[in-house]
């Protein structure tokens, strides 16, 4: 299967969230998300999630496990929770629509410590240790 990693930052710079693609081989497909807009943490880890399923649809993937370190939003994707807020259920009904694009896959909470990679990446003004040197293309939503 290919893996998703997908993790949302915010702090007094600005709000992002990153989309990490690990595929069969290993290789690393990484996209960097800048939002112009305020957005809570649960708003952030959706975005995220969106994101890497629309370039996972794009990948035509057809297996794909899936990674965030948000309980919540992984609890409600997998229908464990229910969305409550308007705003959250408009956000899990466009998850489950894409996630009819994968004929398998899993979605599953993780630490934040095994998501370590995707959350050093989605935190706007954060320094990357030199192993994790890359070049990511950021796109800006508005």
């Amino acid at each position: 299967m290919w893996e998703l990693r997908v993790d949302g930052a915010s702090n007094q710079k600005g709000v992002g969230a990153v989309v990490v693609i690990t595929t069969l081989d290993g290789t690393l497909l990484e996209q960097a998300i800048s939002l112009g807009f305020p957005a809570s943490n649960n708003e952030e880890e959706y975005k995220a999630l969106l994101a890497g399923l629309r370039l996972a649809k794009e990948l035509a993937i057809k297996k794909l496990a899936i990674y965030s370190d948000s309980q919540l939003i992984t609890n409600q994707a997998s229908g464990e929770y229910m969305a409550k807020h308007p705003k959250m259920i408009l956000y899990l009904d466009k998850v489950q629509e894409l996630l009819k694009a994968f004929p398998t896959f899993t979605i599953q909470q993780v630490p934040q410590a095994k998501n370590a990679y995707a959350d050093a990446l989605a935190s706007p003004g954060s320094v990357l240790d030199t192993q994790f040197r890359c070049s990511i293309p950021v796109k800006y939503l508005d």
